[in-house]
């Protein structure tokens, strides 16, 4: 029974997880670390943000497939204090390769927010992308296209 005990140890030990995840506090994450948040009632993809120079604490992008208080498309949260699912930063943004998915003018919102001037250098916009996981002897695996299906 020892034996194979230490058998099952030793293959367990070699097993590698494609792609490479672990879990963690949103806390412990760094900035640009793609994550799956779950706390039970939802589930999605999310980015962690940079710290703002305020102080505040870091936010975090969500990206889908579901999005929380009904809404249908990405947006910061504030932080959140649960155990996540993180890749790191072994991923990929594949932005789309067709040229009538760019313009140079974002999204239209309605957010009663006042913008003054236009972003500093040139900017464009893409409504098609797609991010997938990377692993070292593997090919990249697609976790989340946009425009959602």
């Amino acid at each position: 029974m020892a034996a194979l005990r230490n058998a099952a140890r030793k293959v367990v030990g070699s097993m590698e997880i494609v792609p490479a995840a672990r879990t963690a506090r949103f806390e412990q994450l760094e900035a640009g670390d793609l994550f799956i948040y779950m706390d039970g009632r939802q589930t999605f993809y999310a980015l962690k943000t940079q710290q703002p120079a305020t102080g505040d604490r870091s936010t975090m992008v969500l990206l889908g497939p579901s999005f929380i208080q009904d809404v249908a498309e990405s947006f910061l949260v504030p932080w959140q204090p649960v155990t996540v699912l993180s890749f790191g930063k072994s991923f990929s943004i594949l932005p789309s390769l067709d040229p009538a998915a760019w313009s140079p003018t974002g999204p239209s919102r309605k957010t009663g927010a006042i913008v003054e001037g236009r972003l500093p250098g040139s900017a464009a916009f893409t409504h098609s992308w797609e991010i997938a996981v990377l692993a070292a002897n593997h090919s990249p695996r697609s976790v989340l296209k946009y425009p959602l299906s």
